[in-house]
């Protein structure tokens, strides 16, 4: 044992510790209260924090937030802070089923990877709900990604009426086969706290011994629902050098998600001071005491369903179904004791805590149906609402028979389509990772059974689903995206670039209405959000101002929290290029597809005609020359679409400081103004042509040198005044940032 040795330690409060407590109304998504987050961690000595992936990309998308704006604000800020010190994003992701809930395309799995890993995660927690190596296979592309920790979670459970199926030697076999697939480091994924300090003293070591000979650091994840249980069990893994544990900080921590590092590991807070800012920062955030759906549960529930190997996040849905459906389950209870003494039946279902009893025993031969499979998403979720269906509508649920448990009183297959497809095998295997490769599967009587009584009509699959050749995932995805783009335009592009909505769309939130769009809703949620984004809240110097200062101020809040140093006076003369690359290229797409250019080629049909008369006096044409010769000057869009203008034009674009992008865009916007109100009154409107140089110079009050005309002197006011009304905007954003 090794009682010296230090975990690294990796902050879930952002992740794992919203998604085992929350409801999905209560989570928080704002880039600026990550970061601070994140800031306190680092000072704290936190090495890392997991930030994304699990179900928290579903969960943002109906919040109307981009997971992608999200990190790249994040990353960005961490780039731009002082002794980073090369904190890790972590991130989560289910491996073939991506962060869905089914079989993707290899090409959407491999975009969605790239994209995360552009947008600056770190490390990327693989996981198969089967701990199946064929659904992990790796993208080449995925493999040879620098700067990036690719770790292979081993999902343990433990069935204690089977001891010899989940053995250590299993553990360690599927280790080594994450690793020859590419994993350079291996997780112990215990989401449902049936890891036991016991089990540690003999799984860790076998694990440390294969692992530090190849140089792979190996993590604990490890949830807190078993309190004590799981409290020995991350001791015990310390105290055998295990490299890296996960905590939860602050109100989120204990219960379903996982213990704070006060409560396991007090000897290894650096700084206390840090440390309980970091615990004050959660309560800030989230509240002294926010209202937690696993807080719901009775101790003794929590720990039946625990024992049963029913994952923490799963807990509070199936208490929700079992009482939806407790009175069906009572009944059918009765209604079997009356015709038969079973001995598949409980003494009574008087108290809510039989119900879940019952549910147990059935979950139990839901799981022996289905080959013994590990609990965890998704398979957790199909097995407990497999086995409350049974319950509730089964004929005759505590039958030793399949079609007693599994059709209804019509004969109708009332399986979950989704269990049926688990046991045919359109999930993957459960591999043994013996020596002669054997499966385990559902016995041939099971397999028929649900073959021939299925929603779905439904055949066992022939040959294993990570195998089958690639569908048109991603060909729909980008139909949607595209479309969704034509429709909403620049407020599309504003919430996600076109490859982040072909990802958004390719594993968007299932809904009850097949008309129903998650991705449009989400667009919508987030431009009514945006409107914050308005000077003060109301105010704008163009049309669809909002659309590109709402991902400025997204980037700007993280990089506040995690600089203080920065002062909001400095924030109007950032060079566009230093927000970085990702939200440069998306402003540009913006910039390109904002509704003023419509009205400036309508404005410039107008001059022309102007100029085209043979009454239009010289001193107007004039002026309508400068008119045309500043909109040329100010639209940096590329002429035309070769990809060498749209680099150069991109270029000039990213040198832009924030003010001459706004303030030339509210100058052309007044040209609009103007000349539709002034009309042939070349006087009011133009004197001579203006540069994005001059919008620099006449964004700031006259020096004491500085000769302007009149004209100049209005157009200077009237710019400066947009600046200063920016730079108090920022100001005031900055106080909620900083907090």
């Amino acid at each position: 044992m090794n009682q010296s040795f230090r975990p690294k330690l990796v902050n879930l409060t952002m992740r794992d510790g919203q998604q085992s407590t929350l409801d999905a109304a209560d989570w928080l998504f704002e880039s600026y209260n990550y970061a601070k987050l994140i800031a306190a961690s680092r000072k704290a000595g936190f090495h890392g924090a997991e930030v994304s992936g699990g179900q928290s990309f579903q969960i943002a998308i109906n919040r109307g937030y981009n997971p992608f704006i999200v990190l790249g604000a994040l990353s960005h800020g961490l780039v731009k802070a002082e002794e980073n010190e090369g904190f890790e994003l972590q991130m989560l992701f289910r491996g073939a089923n991506a962060l869905g809930f089914r079989h993707y395309d290899k090409d959407i799995i491999e975009i969605t990877l790239k994209e995360f890993i552009k947008h600056g995660i770190t490390k990327i927690r693989f996981f198969d709900a089967l701990n199946d190596i064929k659904n992990l296979a790796l993208p080449n592309s995925i493999k040879n990604s620098k700067g990036v920790t690719l770790e292979g979670a081993i999902c343990f459970t433990h069935y204690p009426e089977s001891p010899e199926r989940y053995t250590d030697g299993y553990f360690c076999c599927y280790a080594e086969a994450l690793i020859d697939a590419g994993y350079n480091a291996i997780a112990i994924k215990d989401m449902s706290g049936q890891l036991t300090a016991e089990r540690v003293s003999t799984l860790i070591p076998a694990l440390l011994a294969i692992l530090n000979a190849k140089g792979i650091p190996l993590s604990l994840h490890c949830h807190s629902t078993n309190e004590e249980s799981s409290k020995n069990t991350i001791q015990k893994a310390i105290s055998y050098g295990i490299h890296a544990i996960e905590t939860v900080e602050g109100v989120l921590s204990g219960g379903s998600a996982h213990h704070a590092l006060s409560t396991i590991a007090p000897e290894l807070i650096a700084d206390r001071a840090a440390y309980n800012h970091l615990t004050q920062k959660t309560a800030q955030l989230w509240g002294n005491k926010p209202v937690r759906r696993d807080q719901d549960i009775q101790q003794d529930l929590k720990e039946q369903l625990c024992a049963a190997g029913v994952p923490g996040g799963a807990m509070p849905f199936v208490i929700r179904d079992l009482k939806q459906q407790e009175a069906a389950i009572r009944a059918k209870y009765l209604a079997s004791r009356k015709s038969s003494a079973s001995s598949n039946t409980a003494e009574n279902v008087d108290q809510f805590s039989d119900i879940v009893s019952v549910f147990i025993q059935e979950l139990k031969r839901v799981c022996t149906d289905a080959g013994l499979p590990l609990l965890v998403t998704p398979t957790a979720d199909i097995c407990c609402k497999q086995a409350i269906m049974n319950l509730a509508m089964g004929s005759s649920p505590y039958s030793d028979s399949l079609a007693d448990r599994y059709l209804n009183r019509s004969g109708q297959p009332n399986p979950d389509s989704r269990f049926a497809k688990l046991i045919l095998g359109y999930y993957g295997e459960l591999k043994s990772y013996d020596e002669q490769g054997s499966v385990y599967r559902a016995t041939e009587e099971v397999t028929k059974f649900f073959e021939a009584n299925n929603t779905l009509q439904l055949k066992a699959i022939e040959t294993h689903p990570s195998q089958s050749p690639g569908g048109d995932d991603l060909q729909v995805a980008q139909h949607a995206a595209w479309q969704l783009i034509q429709k909403m335009g620049a407020n599309a592009l504003s919430f996600a670039s076109f490859d982040q909505l072909t990802i958004l769309y390719a594993q968007k939130p299932t809904t009850g209405l097949q008309t129903d769009d998650p991705i449009a809703r989400a667009v919508e949620s987030y431009s009514r959000r945006s409107e914050n984004a308005k000077i003060d809240g109301r105010g704008r110097t163009f049309p669809d101002y909002e659309t590109l200062m709402g991902p400025i101020l997204n980037c700007l809040g993280a990089m506040f929290a995690l600089n203080p140093k920065l002062e909001p006076s400095e924030i109007p003369n950032f060079q566009l290029q230093e927000l970085g690359t990702n939200l440069c290229n998306r402003l540009f797409d913006i910039y390109v597809d904002l509704p003023i250019w419509a009205n400036v080629t309508v404005l410039t049909n107008h001059l022309s005609k102007l100029l085209s008369s043979s009454h239009t006096s010289e001193e107007l044409k004039i002026a309508v020359r400068h008119v045309s010769d500043t909109l040329t000057a100010l639209d940096l869009r590329p002429r035309r679409q070769e990809k060498e203008n749209l680099g150069e034009a991109l270029k000039a674009f990213k040198d832009l400081t924030i003010t001459e992008l706004f303030n030339s865009l509210a100058l052309i916007n007044s040209f609009i103004n103007d000349v539709a109100k002034y009309a042939t009154n070349p006087k009011a409107y133009a004197e001579r042509r203006l540069s994005m140089s001059d919008i620099s110079k006449l964004s700031k009050p006259a020096g004491p040198t500085q000769q302007l005309s009149a004209w100049e002197a209005h157009i200077q006011q009237s710019l400066t005044g947009k600046y200063l009304r920016l730079e108090a905007d920022f100001a005031r954003r900055s106080e909620i940032w900083k907090v």
